[in-house]
This record gives C-alpha cells, structure tokens and sequence, in this order.
C-alpha cells in the first residue's frame, strides 16, 4: 500500500493507545494486492481500468473472500488488503484472484494488460472495527514489492504453512532484503512464474543480468578452401577482445560457429544461443587485403544497432592484438553501450528488462553526462529493487556514491549508503572478487582503511589475478601511501586489462595518477591525453593532466588544461583537492598541491 496510507495507520493506532484503548492482537495472515502500473494504465484509459477494477473488487468480496475466510481491510484505488485465518486459505483466496484478469488479457494488447502482484506474511496484528495495524502488515507490503506482474511472494512463516503440490507450487527465492528492514527475509513464489517475473530462484540467482552477445563467425564471399578459417579467425579475434570487458558475456565460438551458413533469423538466432545481440558479417579477400562488412543487431526487436564497413591486411589476424578485431570489438562494444543508455533514458523505468537496467546503470556510471551520471543512480537502485540478492548491482551502486562524491555530488549521508551497499554486496557474495573490491574503495576513500582496504584487494587478487578494478584500486593506493614503484607496476597491470570498454577512460585515469606519483612523467601524461579523448568531461583526469604537465616543465599547457577543468567545476581549488585526495597524509601531497597552484588553481 502507500506510504500515505502507512502513515495513517500509525497515526490511527497512536491516537487508539493515547486514549487509553488496547487494542486486541490475534496472529492473521496479511494479504497485499495492487494493480502493476496502475498510474500507467489509468493514464491511458481511466474510465475503462476502473471500471475492470471495480468489477475485480466485486469479484473478491463477492466471492472469493468469503469463500476463503476472508476479510477485507482496505480497498484503494488499485490495491486492496485482506486477512485471513490461515496460510492455506490466504494463499488459495490470492492465486484465485491474480487469475481474474486472465481472460481479458489474452484479447489486450501487451501494453494494455492488466497484472497483480501480491505478497502474504503470516503475522501477529492489532485489530479494530476499521483497520489492522502492526509491522508485520508492512512486511506484507514490502514482499508484495518482489512479486511481478501475476506473481504471488509470500515470506517463510506463510510457506510453512503450506503443503507443496496440494496448496500450490512452491519455490524458494533465497533471501531478499527490502526497504526499511535491516536484515534480509526468505521469500517464496507461491503458484506460477509472471510473463517477467522480478525475482530469479535461488538455484538461477548467479547467473546475472548481463547482456549476452553472440559473435557468428563471417561468411567469405569466395568460397576457396583457403579462405574458409578467415570467418573463425575474426570471431575469434573479437570473442578475445570483448570478453575482456566485464559487462558483457560473450558466447564461446564453439557455440555460435553451426550458425555460420544456416539461414535463420536474428530472433531465431538469439533464441537459440541465448542472446541478446548477435554480432555477424561477411568478408572478401583481394590480395593481401581483407574488406568485411559488420553488423550489429538486437535480437528482441531485430534492429541494426551498428554497421559499418571495414578493411586490412589478412596477416593482421594473426597478430595476438588484431586491430581489425579490435576495431570492430570497440564499435560494437560501444553500439550496445548506446543502445542499452538511450532505450534506458527513454523509456519509463518499470518497463526495462533487468539486463538493460543494469547495463545503462553500469554505463552511467562511467562513461555519460551528467545527467546521465543522475540516471544510472536510478537505474542501479531499480535492479535493486527488481533484483534484491544481486550482489553485483549493490557493488556498483556503492562505487556510484563514491565517484559522484569525488565529483562533488554526493552529500552528508553518501558515506553511510556506500558503506551499506557494500556490506551487502559482500554478504550475498563473500568471494566474489569485484564485491571484495569495491568494499576496499569504500575503506579507503570515506574511512582512509588503507589497511582494511589493501586487504580486501589481496583477497580480490588471490580469487582472481586478474580483476582489473583491484590492480587499478592497488595502484591508487600505492600512490597515497608514496610507494611509487608498486603503484606504477598496479597501474600498468590494469591497463592490460582494460583494453576497451566504458572503463577505459576511467582505468586510465587512475593508471596515469598513479603512474604520476611513480614518477613516470610521460607515460601518465601519454594516458590522460588519452583518457580525456575518451571523456572530456571527467575532472579527475583534468587534474592528474595538470599535475603530471606542470612536474614536467609543461607548465603552459598545463593552464590551458587548468582553464578546461575550471569550466567543468568552477569552484574547484587547491583545498578541496587536498580534501578529497586520499594520499593527502604523505608528503607527496603537497607536491602534487603546489603543482596544481603553479598552472593557476586557486588555492581555496
């Protein structure tokens, strides 16, 4: 139900102790329905979705709440609340009710639809002659909340209560934690999954909700014996590339090459390898040349993401670091970065599939503007809210407190959050290497844990060797503990890790800070040229630019950069970078300070 309404009851039962009046307490199960979207419908068609919602609520007084022992608490205008005596009646009066809209929705189209969404708790409640108060009936609210559209959830109390095949199928959730209570709750799907259901079960929940990519091996052209490997050859080369980003999973060769000759649809094909994009080509061989033509498509609407035309020497996709393939990599890396960000910032979040939440969310993070930035916030909680043991989606979130408060965005309470988001993110996944990580960048950016946090990176390390924020984040702590050569040698492990994708930008960003600090002048300074081509936007990178030119005798270009970075953050100055700067302890800081006043920071 509503906040409002949450209010009222406690100010109705307030009024009720004040008085003197004691309420009496019986254990009820609490039942909680509301109508999915229904701001969204009622938009559409007011008159017409009330009238179907009050011909459902004749259908459950009339009906099925006496049939089942039911008795109704409250009806809104697109939810109601019930209780009953006993799971068994609660659950059989809910999963009756969700089939009401049934009938009708087969004749609707899909934007027409009318779902409910329900959640049961078994609880101890207070009682009067208009309403039942206690936190339990809040509970019940909050587990409605994980159901979706046609999906009934209902908390361990209400499973025990239930015989699994009589009463209903039953399937166990794991635990989820819900808004305003500390610890997480086991939550269970009582009856059938809904059509996108919020909630994946426990044994499915690591899979995750990355976008899945399927790269086809090209077609030649000419069909001569000897240029038949060269279609293997370039999905091999971009598989290589682009599954070493982290956003994406990238299908294995093996699995995509009996796709190669077959005439099939992109749908068809996506269905068959589980795929959200399909990467496919064709190539002809002149000489020692090579001309291909890529195409990049999504395969839920079948659209053309990217195409483009490409060429160069055959002999190139020998090489280790193929520049075709990478090229091509990048383009279509970025085509889904795009596609993912503009369906997201243009389409009401409710309506998003968990993979394009996320994705755009992770993009946010890195790689747009501002306002982009705002929404990949939104984006992260709402896979939260959808998603609630995603360990991966409360790691992120926790990282996008910590950049938007070195932008100077975050306010008073971003430490706490982050700090929250992390620990959850580490207890759904204790081993997992990026939870471990981000937990260390919470330690040591709003603590200064730089033990705490050089801990939980060895441990990030020791499960994966190659988890790239770990390098990056070892290499950032390096430098603010003044160990020059270690970081240099953390900051150029993470960059052989990040050849392409949204984190480009930003893992040279910090490499080159850090390469800074081990006193390798043009290395940094070569990056962060780099990093601000990739993003113009980031200050971070104005500012370590500024430093590494100034210590390097480049002292003009360094103002030309200060102007820049003054443009973007006008009330920057040598005190707040001092403030947010993590190394600020050693004496290198002042260093770095007095280089930043030289190019024209001011200095408070």
């Amino acid at each position: 139900m509503t906040s409002q309404d949450g209010r009222d009851s406690i100010v109705t039962a307030a009024a009720h102790a004040g008085s003197g009046a004691l309420l009496p307490q019986r254990q009820k199960v609490v039942l909680v329905i509301d109508l999915v979207e229904s701001v969204r419908l009622m938009s559409a068609n007011e008159l017409g979705v009330i009238e179907q919602w009050r011909g459902f609520l004749q259908f459950a007084t009339g009906n099925v709440l006496p049939h089942h022992g039911g008795r109704l608490v409250k009806s809104l205008g697109d939810g109601l609340m019930a209780e009953f005596d006993s799971a068994r009646e609660g659950v059989a009066a809910a999963l009756e009710l969700q089939a009401y809209f049934e009938a009708g929705n087969a004749s609707r189209p899909a934007d027409e639809r009318m779902y409910l969404r329900a959640g049961l708790n078994l609880t101890h409640v207070y009682v009067d002659e208009i309403d039942i108060y206690g936190s339990g009936v809040n509970l019940a609210a909050r587990v409605a909340t994980l159901a979706g559209p046609g999906e009934t959830m209902v908390t361990a109390a209400v499973r025990d209560g239930l015989t699994e095949g009589l009463d209903a199928h039953v399937e166990d959730m794991g635990e989820c934690y819900v808004k305003h209570v500390a610890e997480p709750i086991r939550v269970f799907r009582a009856g059938s999954a809904g059509p996108t259901p919020v909630l994946l079960p426990e044994r499915e929940y690591l899979r995750g909700v990355q976008p899945t990519i399927a790269v086809i091996p090209f077609s030649g052209r000419s069909m001569g014996a000897e240029h038949l490997a060269i279609g293997e050859l370039i999905a091999d080369g971009v598989i290589a590339h682009m599954g070493k980003t982290t956003e994406l999973k990238v299908i294995s060769r093996l699995a995509t090459t009996v796709l190669r000759h077959r005439d099939i649809g992109v749908r068809e094909a996506g269905a068959q390898l589980k795929a959200d994009y399909v990467l496919s080509g064709s190539y002809v061989v002149i000489g020692s040349r090579l001309l291909l033509t890529a195409e990049l498509v999504g395969t839920g609407s079948e659209d053309i993401l990217w195409v483009d035309r490409l060429n160069g020497d055959v002999a190139d996709l020998l090489r280790p670091n193929s520049e075709l393939c990478y090229e091509i990599a990048l383009q279509a890396h970025q085509a889904v970065l795009g596609s993912a960000v503009q369906k997201a910032m243009h389409r009401p979040l409710p309506t998003l599939a968990g993979q394009a939440l996320m994705f755009a969310g992770i993009a946010g993070v890195h790689h747009v503007a501002p306002e982009g930035f705002d929404f990949s916030g939104k984006a992260l909680s709402a896979v939260i809210e959808r998603h609630p043991r995603h360990a991966e989606a409360y790691a992120w979130l926790a990282k996008w407190h910590a950049i938007g408060t070195n932008r100077g965005l975050g306010g008073p309470s971003s430490r706490k959050i982050a700090a929250d988001l992390a620990d959850r993110a580490v207890q759904a996944l204790p081993d997992s290497p990026f939870t471990l990580t981000i937990s260390g960048l919470v330690k040591a950016y709003y603590d200064q844990d730089l033990e705490g946090a050089a801990r939980c990176y060895g441990q990030a390390l020791a499960a994966n060797p190659n988890e790239l924020l770990a390098w990056l984040y070892t290499a950032t702590l390096c430098a603010w503990q003044g160990r020059g050569p270690q970081a240099g040698e953390a900051a150029r492990r993470a960059l052989e890790l990040a050849p392409i994708g949204p984190m480009q930008y930003y893992v040279q960003s910090l490499a080159g800070l850090a390469l800074l600090c081990a006193g390798d002048l043009k290395k940094a300074i070569e990056i962060l040229r780099h990093s601000l081509r990739l993003n113009g936007a980031h200050t971070s990178t104005h500012r370590a630019l500024t430093m590494a030119l100034t210590l390097d005798g480049q002292v003009e270009e360094a103002r030309q950069v200060v102007q820049a970075l003054l443009r973007l953050e006008p009330r920057f100055s040598v005190e707040i970078f001092l403030q947010r700067y993590g190394g600020r302890a050693h004496p290198h800081a002042k260093v770095l300070a007095d280089a930043l006043k030289e190019a024209g920071v001011p200095a408070n």
